[in-house]
Parts: structure tokens; C-alpha cells; sequence
């Protein structure tokens, strides 16, 4: 799907294009995929990412989705929301 705002146009990918049709039409059912297989499949990226960027192996805890003592990965997981969109 192209997208475009203003001068600039951006592709979205068919995952991203179904998830935001589930979100419009309030249907989980029309979703190509269950919800936490998705979380779990977004969650390894992120984990990847926050390993590249601090440079050395991490332990994480999939229970806790925490990385294991470690706060500077810990960082990664999250960034700061803006006021009246905090999810909790």
C-alpha cells in the first residue's frame, strides 16, 4: 500500500495495512495473525536492536520481558510517552 503525505509517499507493508483495518473495523478476527504471535515476533527485533546498539550479549527474562540486571538494556524497552498518551 502507498501512503502519501504531502510531497512524500511511503510504502506500508500488507502486516502493518491489516493490523490498522483490524484497529478501524474493531475486529480481531480479520488479523493474519493471533496477537501474541505477533507481540512475540515484533519483541525478537527489538531485543536484537537493543543488543546491537549496546554492543555485547544479552540475557532477557520472556516472562518478565525485562532484560536479566541489566538497566541499560532495560532503557530500550521503552521511551517517553506523551502526556495523555501514556499506556499503562
Amino acid at each position: 500500500m502507498l501512503w502519501v503525505a504531502g510531497e512524500r509517499k511511503y510504502v506500508i507493508p500488507q502486516l502493518a495495512v491489516n493490523f490498522i483495518q483490524a484497529v478501524r473495523a474493531r475486529d480481531a478476527g480479520i488479523l493474519n495473525c493471533d496477537i501474541e504471535e505477533g507481540h512475540k515476533s515484533a519483541v525478537l527485533n527489538h531485543l536484537a536492536m537493543a543488543a546491537y546498539r549496546i554492543g555485547r550479549v544479552l540475557s532477557f527474562d520472556p516472562k518478565a520481558e525485562r532484560f536479566v540486571d541489566d538497566d541499560e538494556a532495560n532503557a530500550w524497552l521503552s521511551r517517553p510517552q506523551r502526556t495523555g498518551f501514556e499506556t499503562v
